[in-house]
């Protein structure tokens, strides 16, 4: 994700701790706006990740009011609009790549990070379920979720759907595949797909997507070389979700996973030929 501007901050610690009728909730010194600065930057310097230093004594005084400004950020309150402006920002949940973008979440937990719970770069978009399953973790550096702001991921192919295939009947599984990866980071980002339950909660997705495609794909049926078509078409697919997305969403791993799956490719049509299965994610 891009890494959104930070905006006027004194603006926004003024917003947030000023009535409408002009009355302080908390009257910041001189030293303790400073020191908001400071964090803000030591936060951008240390990419989000958890670290002591990011919980300065100096504006222990502030913390609590900085955490109950959090209110103000909620829809119809005095920073409404920087709500807005990060959820404009994305089609949908960068977590799951599935669910409406609705809720911020805090990257470092604002109850522990009480003095950061209105930095813009610690609140990502995200969909109700993914923030609920991240829920409050505190992790050590280098662990936990990946800051989905922050974090370098290399130019390579790392999520895979294991798609099993049998009487009409299909089964995806997503993993990550470790290779191009440092070993930490393919251990966070296992952590990750395990803790949002991307696996469990995408069987509805999978098939509204399927189905999306089904006009597409009756095109090959029949055809010479039916197969191969199938085949190609996944694979052309999944090189332009790559394009449209970026590399690693689960739309384009399910279409390379259906291409690599011969039983699909020799009988999509006992699946597609059904009413749609339930499209509830579990």
């Amino acid at each position: 994700m891009r890494l959104p501007d930070v905006g006027d901050i004194n603006d926004q610690l003024d917003t947030a701790l000023t009535l409408k009728n002009g009355d302080k909730v908390y009257d910041l010194s001189a030293a303790e706006r400073a020191g908001i600065h400071s964090l803000y930057a030591e936060y951008d310097q240390r990419l989000g990740e958890p670290d002591t230093a990011l919980l300065p004594l100096a504006l222990a005084g502030c913390a609590d009011a900085l955490h109950g400004a959090y209110n103000q950020v909620q829809k119809g309150q005095r920073l409404a609009s920087l709500r807005s402006r990060l959820l404009s920002a994305v089609m949908e949940c960068p977590l799951c790549g599935s669910g409406d973008a609705t809720t911020l979440d805090h990257h470092l937990p604002k109850d522990d990070y009480r003095a950061l719970a209105i930095n813009p770069r610690n609140l990502v978009p995200s969909c109700q379920p993914c923030n609920r399953a991240k829920g409050t973790l505190a992790a050590l550096a280098g662990q936990g979720m990946i800051h989905a702001y922050f974090q370098e991921i290399p130019s390579v192919t790392f999520l895979k759907a294991n798609v099993t295939y049998a009487d009409g009947s299909l089964k995806v599984a997503f993993s990550i595949d470790p290779a191009g990866l440092s070993p930490a980071l393919a251990d966070r980002l296992t952590f990750q797909l395990e803790r949002i339950r991307l696996t469990e909660r995408h069987p509805g997705a999978i098939n509204i997507f399927i189905f999306s495609q089904k006009v597409a794909l009756r095109l090959f049926r029949d055809k010479p070389g039916e197969r191969n078509l199938l085949r190609q078409f996944l694979l052309d697919g999944a090189d332009t979700l790559d394009e449209d997305f970026g590399l690693n969403h689960w739309r384009a791993a399910l279409f390379r996973g259906l291409a690599a799956c011969d039983a699909f490719l020799d009988d999509p049509w006992t699946y597609l030929d059904k009413p749609p299965p339930a499209m509830n994610p579990a």
